[in-house]
């Protein structure tokens, strides 16, 4: 097999995943899930996953880009709406590189210097978004000294370096992300945290069927893929509405708790009911 930095996807492919990456939680309620899941894929079609996730992000990415939207950002506080959607398809590239590396690496645990550079491009992006100058100026200064070359090199080392996950790992991976969400669902409220943690798993799930609906399409795939798309929609509203009331400190994000709406609660056990428990 080619290296992972070597180039092995066609412009087609790349592009065919970005655009079901840009869909990621369109919401469809008539969405259902299949009658059975399984997660039985050979350890080369999951590195596969892994390798075009990796072109995507190297051939879509400019570090440069990145300085001139912080510099931007901190003097002027403003963006042209093209430079907003270049910023958030960067970002969006990085993200699904994260995930990548945390489903398809032996070790399922993502480098924090490059959660780091991801964190900090949203603490940014949701500044701008709600306006909030002085995080902004913080965001900024971080983004930019994060996108020094030999700091930006440093950050992104390791994702150049996978030890592909077994089959067995991958397997076991998944149903500890799901019995997460099973776990949770057991308490009546819950945080804003903990609500985004569980959002996480199931944007990590998407992102998992873009890629294997990519490369091995099937409508098995595209049905699993519809519904943890509209999950992912359902959540994502909310936790917008969560950040809102954050950035304006009428609700505290770490402390206050709340009952998960009945229709993500329903789509979430359901989803859940299909995948084995740990032992």
């Amino acid at each position: 097999m080619k290296s992972i930095e070597e180039p092995f996807f066609s412009a087609e492919q790349c592009n065919e995943l970005f655009a079901a990456i840009l869909v990621h939680d369109d919401v469809d309620l008539t969405a259902e899930l299949p009658d059975t899941v399984h997660l039985e894929y050979s350890q080369y079609q999951l590195t596969q996953c892994y390798r075009i996730c990796f072109q995507l992000w190297e051939e879509g990415v400019d570090r440069k880009f990145l300085i001139r939207v912080a510099r931007k950002l901190y003097w002027h506080r403003s963006l042209d709406p093209d430079v907003q959607t270049a910023f958030k398809h960067m970002r969006a590239k990085f993200k699904h590189l994260r995930f990548a590396y945390m489903t398809f690496d032996i070790h399922h645990c993502y480098p924090p210097e490059f959660h780091r550079i991801i964190r900090k491009m949203g603490n940014l992006q949701d500044a701008f978004r709600y306006e909030n100058s002085a995080k902004m100026s913080r965001a900024a200064i971080y983004v930019r000294l994060l996108s020094i070359n030999v700091v930006y090199a440093f950050n992104t080392r390791k994702i150049r370096k996978l030890e592909p996950t077994t089959t067995e790992s991958f397997r076991d991976y998944i149903n500890n992300e799901v019995h997460f969400i099973r776990l949770n669902l057991l308490e009546e409220n819950v945080t804003g945290r903990v609500f985004h943690e569980m959002r996480k798993v199931i944007s990590r799930q998407v992102a998992l069927y873009d890629n294997l609906k990519t490369l091995y399409p099937s409508p098995y795939h595209s049905k699993l893929s519809r519904y943890l798309s509209t999950l992912n929609g359902l959540m994502g509203n909310m936790h917008d509405e969560l950040i809102a009331k954050h950035f304006d400190d009428t609700q505290d994000y770490e402390s206050h708790t709340f009952k998960v709406p009945a229709q993500i609660r329903q789509r979430l056990t359901a989803l859940a009911e299909k995948y084995e428990q740990p032992l």
